[in-house]
């Protein structure tokens, strides 16, 4: 019992989307779609339900409009605590009216259906691999980072004929780090490896730093993010000293993301008019001018 996805019948694309994309570090079989319009709420479920490691609510027009009593009882005992529970934004700007509806502790993560595959990876798998450690009292301070710094001479490393870049047997998430706040980094393994025979390199400009991540499980490694200024960090994947994937991060800082939210976004305008609550063009307009010729007064 790894991922519960709770949606509604107009979300049903992007909960098949979301099985398929979290059977990449949890097995499908753990993974369980769970229609809110279309279930019969089995008093049973009321139990079996919240013990999965990471609830997924895809919260959708569609969600809000069939919440009814008995709906709104059942997600209220299912989505706790809230450091288990992600909403998925879908379709609507924010879980505001959420949780007007319901009594819901906060806390609770969030994302949305503008963001990148291996954001969502990144977030739930921290919520499973939180869980795992509290079912096996494993604290992440008490595993040994070995890390080893290494000259800024790069010194050449033999690289496999058999490199796996393209195979995506290994994967390195998420593919953007916040230096502000770097986290951590997963490695997902499509074969076991074990402990012993992997590291990681990350390549910046004038430094490099060689370690070995903690393990999770034999596919799924992890380690704090490391410290790089903004740009982009090449990382090789290790294999007994054989070099078998190397992808390319990148660290961003907090105006950095501002630009890639711009970039992504159809009306640049009309989300910094939603963002500051403009009502329209005109009073952004007008308030920029304002500033414009406030700022050219001083200098006169």
């Amino acid at each position: 019992k790894d991922i519960l996805v709770i949606y509604e019948q107009e979300a049903e694309d992007w909960a098949l989307y979301l099985k398929s994309l979290f059977g990449h570090i949890v097995n499908e079989e753990g993974i369980l779609l769970y229609n809110l319009k279309t279930s019969s709420f089995k008093h049973q479920e009321l139990f079996s339900l919240p013990r999965f490691k990471c609830k997924l609510l895809i919260l959708s027009c569609g969600l809000l409009n069939c919440l009814n009593r008995k709906r709104s009882y059942f997600l209220e005992q299912v989505l706790k605590p809230p450091d288990n529970v992600v909403i998925l934004l879908c379709g609507v700007e924010n879980s505001e009216i959420l949780y007007e509806i319901l009594t819901l502790d906060g806390g609770s993560k969030e994302i949305s259906t503008d963001q990148e595959p291996e954001e969502y990876l990144s977030v739930v798998t921290g919520i499973i691999q939180l869980g795992h450690q509290t079912s096996s009292d494993v604290n992440l301070s008490d595993v040994r980072e070995a890390s080893e710094k290494t000259d800024l001479g790069f010194k050449t490393e033999e690289i496999s004929d058999t490199l796996e870049t393209n195979e995506q047997s290994i994967l390195v998430l998420p593919g953007r780090i916040s230096c502000e706040n770097p986290g951590e980094i997963f490695i997902l393994l499509k074969d076991e490896i074990e402990d012993e025979t992997l590291e990681i390199e990350f390549i910046g400009d004038n430094q490099q730093i060689r370690t070995r991540p903690a393990s999770w499980n034999k596919n799924i490694k992890y380690m704090k993010a490391l410290d790089f200024p903004a740009g982009p960090v090449r990382v090789n994947v290790y294999r007994g000293g054989v070099i078998k994937t190397t992808v390319q991060i990148e660290y961003y800082t907090a105006l950095d993301e501002i630009e890639h939210i711009f970039k992504k976004v159809a009306d640049p305008i009309a989300f910094i008019c939603q963002v500051l609550k403009f009502s329209s063009v005109e009073k952004l307009d007008n308030v920029l001018t304002m500033l414009l010729k406030s700022e050219i007064s001083t200098y006169e």
